[in-house]
């Protein structure tokens, strides 16, 4: 019988034996560790992970459903928020609601930057990629990619009242 594990010592949080990276963006292969699977969390994502020097931890981007956060271990970084760049270091902690600003985390300093990074794991969840005039549409394990140059306006007016009350619905019949 499996053993149940809930604590991850250190020493295994920081081995780094995955890789994070995003395919729009080369500067994204980021090594981390998932704490969240380590332990067997469904809700959430945990991260720990290390962005070398010159890196990104992401492609720049916003979720339209699904909250997301920072927490800087050592080192330090640039969060570009909505364009305005913020320097962030150890003990600084960045927090986006969904449906909220646009943001990337980098480090364009000559060591690397270890941070905690998480958020939300469900069902569905919409990033846009304004950079890159892309959307992104998660519903499970299957992916949706759009350009929002090809966009076109459709549906009734209150459509994002409509697509937030059917992800909540979605949640409670989980």
């Amino acid at each position: 019988m499996d053993e149940k594990v809930h604590i991850i010592r250190a020493e295994k949080a920081f081995e780094f034996k995955h890789t994070v990276s995003h395919p729009w963006n080369q500067d994204t292969i980021v090594p981390g560790t998932h704490l969240d699977r380590m332990v067997g969390l469904d809700r959430t994502r945990v991260y720990v992970i290390r962005v070398p020097a010159g890196g990104e931890a992401s492609e720049f981007h916003s979720h339209q459903c699904e909250e997301e956060w920072i927490y800087i271990l050592q080192g330090q970084g640039v969060i570009d928020v909505d364009g305005q760049e913020h320097l962030v270091g150890p003990g600084d902690f960045a927090g986006f609601p969904a449906r909220s600003a646009a943001h990337q985390l980098k480090n364009p300093f000559g060591k690397s930057l270890v941070c905690l990074v998480g958020g939300e794991r469900s069902n569905v969840n919409i990033s846009d990629f304004p950079r890159l005039g892309k959307r992104l549409y998660r519903h499970g394990d299957t992916m949706e990619v759009y350009d929002t140059s090809d966009a076109e306006e459709s549906g009734p007016a209150n459509i994002d009242e409509v697509v937030a009350a059917n992800y909540r619905k979605s949640l409670r019949n989980e």
